[in-house]
């Protein structure tokens, strides 16, 4: 029986012992914190709207007979939209003409009986009560031509109404009737022709709160006291005079790319939500914001100061804690807790937690255990 198991264990003990290699700590990419100024927003959503929206409706009945846009365009101030037949219009000029001039005639005629017979009443070949009704009746033909001619004003004016123009320069939108259709002046309860409202500039509406727009409003008026003299509060008649900035972004767009001014602050805040209703107003130069549209806008909320910023896929999340990888000289991995701020694009703002001029893992981070020795590499 101990034979067996002596050779067994003479084959066991021939046997080459295996070789272990050790494993190369992991590669990660490091990188310094950003330093930089950095001013602190708050953010609201709200809703673009137009600066001047106009509903058309003819102002006289008629067939259209012509439509001058093509849905969506932009229009100018004055450029013809709608025509209306015009015919009949134009008749009731020429028949307010005709009687302007038959009342002048009928004036003047009057006007001469009258110079010739004021010198014959003193004569008495021509008696006062006579003279008093030529008079009288020159009098009423004075008052019947300046009727026709109002009347004549009226037709013109008609006639003009006849083409529907724009009011302002901006965008139309759908047309609501087509060529053949009968408009009539007093549809005010109907769909309007069309509608075109401006979008360049546009408003944005949001409800911000009192605390936020205090503060905005007060350094506003700091910054402006500053070219005071004495460094007096420089006084201002509307909210726009104290140039606030205002950033506005729509939903798809990354930050908030577009600059605008606060124009517009409501005069009372609401009791039972510490709001204010607050307009902006953006140039819109692209025109991609259009009325009713969703927006994020952001105020500033205090004056820029300096710091700490990590890229925010450097931020990891354990059982609630945020933290950053720190590689220390010797290329151990500390996890280390953080303050979060405010987002700058694709970087975060640290309050707490980093001096700045560390090096932190920026890539790589599910490699980088808390005390494990990495291979940092810059860049």
């Amino acid at each position: 029986m101990l034979l067996p198991m002596s050779v067994a264990l003479a084959v066991g003990c021939g046997r080459a012992a295996p070789i272990l290699v050790e494993r190369p700590p992991p590669q990660v990419r490091v990188a310094r914190p950003v330093a930089r100024d950095v001013t602190e927003y708050v953010v609201f959503t709200g809703n673009a709207g137009a600066v001047e929206e106009v509903d058309l409706r003819a102002r006289v009945s008629g067939f259209v007979t012509k439509i001058h846009f093509a849905d969506g365009e932009r229009v100018r101030e004055g450029q013809p939209l709608f025509t209306i037949d015009e015919r009949p219009y134009e008749i009731a000029r020429d028949q307010a003409a005709a009687d302007v001039e038959k009342q002048s005639a009928e004036l003047v005629e009057l006007e001469r009986e009258v110079a010739r017979n004021a010198p014959l009443v003193g004569k008495n070949v021509v008696t006062r009560e006579q003279y008093e009704i030529l008079v009288a009746k020159r009098d009423m033909s004075k008052a019947m031509l300046e009727k026709a001619r109002a009347a004549l004003a009226q037709a013109r004016l008609d006639l003009e109404f006849c083409t529907i123009t724009s009011p302002f320069d901006g965008r139309v939108s759908a047309r609501n009737v087509s060529p053949g259709d009968l408009v009539t002046a007093d549809s005010t309860g109907s769909r309007p022709l069309t509608t075109v409202v401006t979008t360049r500039p546009i408003h944005v509406y949001f409800e911000a709160d009192e605390r936020a727009v205090l503060r905005s409003r007060s350094r506003a008026q700091a910054k402006r006291a500053e070219g005071g003299e004495g460094g007096e509060q420089v006084a201002w008649r509307n909210i726009r005079d104290l140039a606030i900035p205002v950033e506005v972004a729509l939903v798809a767009e990354e930050g908030f790319p577009r600059q605008g001014v606060l124009d517009f602050v409501d005069v009372a805040a609401g009791a039972t939500t510490g709001t204010i209703r607050c307009r902006a107003e953006v140039p819109n130069a692209d025109e991609l914001v259009l009325p009713g549209m969703f927006v994020r806008v952001r105020l500033p909320a205090g004056d820029p100061e300096p710091a700490v910023l990590v890229p925010e896929r450097a931020i990891g999340l354990d059982q609630g804690r945020r933290y950053v990888c720190v590689v220390g000289p010797d290329d151990r991995v500390e996890h280390r807790t953080v303050g979060l701020g405010i987002q700058e694009g694709e970087l975060r703002v640290i309050t707490k937690g980093l001096a700045g001029d560390e090096r932190i893992v920026v890539e790589g981070i599910q490699k980088a255990r808390d005390g494990a020795i990495v291979r940092p590499v810059e860049g």
